[in-house]
Formats: C-alpha cells, sequence, structure tokens
C-alpha cells in the first residue's frame, strides 16, 4: 500500500523537479528515481520477496483516437510484483465496501 503512494510520489515529483526539460529527460529522471526507489524498498527489507528482483518500467503511450492528446507515463510491471499490488488494491477496496 505504501509503496504505490510512494511510486506515484516519486514519478510526480520527478516530472515537477525536471518540469523546463524535454519529455524524454523527464521519463528518463523519473526511471532513475523509480528504480532508486525500488532498491531501497529492498535495502529496508519492507518485504524482501516482494521487491527483490523486480523491475518497473515508464514509458510514454498515446491515445491513437486522439492524436493531438499529450502522451501519459504508463507503467510496465514485473508479473510478480504487479500481482502483489494487485492484491493489496483488492484488498483496500474491500476493506473500504465493508466500512
Amino acid at each position: 500500500m505504501f509503496f504505490s503512494w510512494d511510486l506515484a510520489k516519486t514519478i510526480e515529483q520527478q516530472f515537477t523537479l525536471h518540469a523546463q526539460s524535454s519529455l524524454s529527460i523527464q521519463l528518463y529522471e523519473a526511471q532513475k528515481a523509480v528504480d532508486r526507489l525500488l532498491k531501497q524498498y529492498v535495502q529496508i527489507q519492507a518485504n524482501p520477496d516482494a521487491f527483490d528482483g523486480q523491475t518497473i518500467q515508464l514509458h510514454l503511450e498515446s491515445d491513437d483516437a486522439e492524436p493531438d492528446a499529450p502522451p501519459v507515463v504508463a507503467l510496465r510491471t514485473s508479473p510478480h510484483l504487479e500481482k502483489l499490488i494487485i492484491e493489496i488494491q483488492a484488498q483496500q477496496q474491500a476493506s473500504r465496501s465493508i466500512n
């Protein structure tokens, strides 16, 4: 749960910090920060089985239906990590609907 928040914040911060740079530089800096974040989660042993050896690759996607729309940042997450993130999000949704 905290990782998803940290991930979103990390990406947002890098795009803000490098707002004057080209989109490719912003993406490059955000990717470096995401790589550091994964390493930090492994180093602090925050569920090492979840993060050790996992990857998240950032890339830009365009909407073919709207060619003039700016591209959006998309994530390619390693299957194991993606599965864990989806499971945690489902648990959160279930606990919210119970309350």
